[in-house]
């Protein structure tokens, strides 16, 4: 299939976006050629008063989408849709078919170039040709059958704003450049990194956010549009966002909306676990509200919590009418989900490939330009965190969606196919015929699984997945599909580290461990003493965590090994953060002089929460971490 866009675009140096010509409409179907597409400028609409500090230039392009799918074959299933009747009762919409209204691709001509644009409600989406000619396309407020706004990306300026981490952030795991990954990582690096990851996405409008739309249909286009640039965003770090539900809150909020967003994410979180999860299986879920948070912060998440029923998801304000705003900050909120903490100031995590703005996805502050891309620091925090225990339920199969017909091209498998790997300039697979999903002559399997090798299946009781730590299982090729099975993990509560924790979302939590990811090779847990002392006091140095009016909460004595972390030895400098303060204080104990020393660690104005211990812990006899509390096992 082919996409043919016609372009004449003014670049302006400042200033608002210009607005172009009538575009014709792209027809709905994905199963016939698409028309011609032009995106004319006025030269008469560019002219300025004179004495304008800029003058525009204009240029003709003419380039062809080297090939597109319909986003309603880009999901493997069709989403549920929850909406509310005005006496409060839930209407649900399961296996809802989706307006082939939306689109991805490449400009044919440019390498490196990306195409997310949906013609839902008039022309909306991102065209990136180079990092210098990288456009986004929108509607003018209201207007949604007039003429897109087209606009570069350089010259487009967003309400700046930063990311707040939860006040349960749970201990990061970020790989800074100069410290590669550990040699006993680079043996499974394939199997887990990779293999393609699918995050099963639900989005939440909340009342305010449902009243700005006239009807549901309109935000179903705009989640729909957001959802496309978010499976975007992730492709190219092997992860792909499928969208299996939206639920919007059209009568009233089901939790306390505060301008807190602290308070706002506990709330949904609790929600999600007793009222969303049962009822609709997903990774994670992520609120969009129309109410204004208090401050710059306009998302916040828990880190590496993905898989987890109780923290995977986030809660993010629609802070402008810019799809790109929104989409890129449930991109940075579900990247903490995923263990990807902020990039670190300066040069040192560069944006790979076109990266037409200024700041890549997980910045912490945006500066104006929202982030396209996840830099290396990114990429390399996705691979540790994989490689450590995290996201078992990404390397699932989707087995829980309704299906709908197949689509060739979608690089989904779906019934009826032997395989897919795209459309045809997409297509690197020498197993598989692009044209037909079906196994070329010869071939036995398809090569996007790691139980294919040259084309033919391995055997039976092929390691395909290692363990990733003490609580993984090992899995094994079944002898007849390319895929290895889903991940499998010892279950909660079951010890590891030689019992000095115990297994939680399948990843073994000791103290050393967690010592050693902050302060490197060789870092051990506080003497006992030390540790208890600093975080019965409730401050900077020890706690256990910070409540959302942002207040250190001081541990009881039975909770203090279970606070906040505390470490010895090791670095002298932090694998996150800073020092900002340190502290030494000799403590006696039973007449022998037992020297302390705390830090207080900066990790950025916008991260409100100390490194607490991971859930699972070990605290004592019987007693294992809950998030900054004990919990019996």
């Amino acid at each position: 299939m082919r996409l043919a866009l016609l372009w004449a675009l003014g670049l302006l140096g400042a200033g608002s976006p210009l607005p172009s010509w009538p575009l014709p409409n792209i027809v709905s179907a994905c199963n016939v050629e698409a028309p011609q597409v032009a995106l004319r400028s006025s030269r008469q609409s560019q002219r300025r008063p004179r004495g304008s500090p800029w003058s525009p230039r204009s240029f003709r392009t003419i380039s062809q989408l080297a090939s597109k799918r319909c986003f309603r074959e880009l999901v493997p299933g069709r989403p549920t849709l929850v909406w509310y009747q005005p006496d409060g009762t839930r209407v649900v919409s399961e296996g809802h078919t989706l307006e082939n209204c939306c689109y991805q691709g490449r400009v044919r001509g440019y390498a490196g170039s990306w195409v997310s644009v949906c013609t839902c409600s008039g022309l909306r989406g991102l065209v990136v040709l180079t990092p210098e000619r990288s456009y986004t396309l929108e509607q003018g407020p209201g207007d949604l059958q007039g003429p897109p706004i087209i606009s570069r990306i350089q010259d487009l300026h967003l309400p700046g704003h930063t990311c707040a981490l939860s006040w349960r952030e749970s201990v990061h795991t970020q790989t800074p450049p100069e410290h590669p990954l550990g040699q006993r990582h680079i043996r499974r690096r394939r199997d887990v990194v990779t293999e393609t990851k699918t995050v099963e996405l639900v989005i939440v409008a909340d009342h305010s956010e449902a009243q700005k739309y006239q009807d549901f249909q309109h935000l179903l286009n705009r989640t729909l549009e957001v959802a496309l640039l978010l499976d975007t965003f992730f492709q190219p770090l092997n992860v792909r966002v499928a969208l299996v539900g939206l639920e919007a809150w059209t009568q009233r909020d089901l939790v306390e909306i505060s301008p807190n967003p602290a308070v706002t994410l506990e709330n949904f979180l609790h929600w999600r676990r007793a009222h969303l999860l049962p009822r609709l299986p997903h990774d994670s879920a992520q609120l969009v509200t129309g109410t204004s948070f208090s401050g710059p912060t306009v998302g916040m998440a828990i880190q590496n919590s993905i898989c987890s029923p109780d923290f995977s998801g986030g809660v993010n304000m629609d802070h402008s009418t810019s799809i790109l705003g929104v989409a890129s900050s449930i991109a940075h909120e579900l990247g903490h989900s995923l263990g990807l903490d902020h990039d670190l100031p300066g040069n040192s995590c560069p944006c790979p490939g076109p990266a037409p703005a200024k700041t890549c996805i997980m910045e912490a502050s945006t500066d104006f330009l929202p982030g396209l891309n996840f830099s290396n620091c990114s990429r390399r925090a996705l691979e540790k965190a994989l490689l450590d225990g995290m996201g078992s339920c990404l390397f699932e199969r989707l087995p829980s969606l309704p299906t709908m017909a197949a689509f060739c091209g979608n690089m989904f498998v779906e019934p009826g196919e032997q395989c897919d790997c795209g459309f045809l300039d997409d297509c690197i697979d020498p197993c598989c015929d692009s044209s037909t999903c079906q196994l070329r002559p010869g071939a036995q399997c398809a090569s996007d699984g790691p139980c294919c090798q040259n084309c033919q299946l391995r055997p039976s009781g092929w390691q395909c997945r290692p363990t990733r730590g003490d609580c993984d299982l090992p899995e094994f090729c079944p002898g007849d599909s390319s895929q290895c099975p889903p991940d499998v993990s010892l279950g909660d509560g079951e010890p590891c580290a030689g019992g000095q924790a115990v297994c939680m979302h399948g990843r073994c939590a000791s103290y050393a461990q967690q010592c050693q990811s902050l302060w490197g090779p060789g870092a051990q847990p506080a003497a006992p003493l030390c540790l208890q002392t600093a975080n019965t006091r409730g401050n900077a140095f020890g706690s256990c965590g910070r409540n959302p009016s942002g207040s250190y909460v001081s541990c009881t004595p039975r909770d203090a090994i279970c606070g906040q972390l505390q470490c010895q030895t090791g670095r002298t400098q932090p694998l996150l953060g800073s020092i900002q303060d340190l502290l030494w204080e000799t403590i006696d104990v039973n007449g022998t002089e037992l020297n302390c020393s705390w830090v207080h660690l900066d990790l950025g104005s916008d991260v409100a929460q100390p490194l607490l211990t991971l859930p699972g812990t070990a605290c004592g006899p019987g007693l294992v971490s809950s998030l900054g509390g004990q919990d019996q096992v």
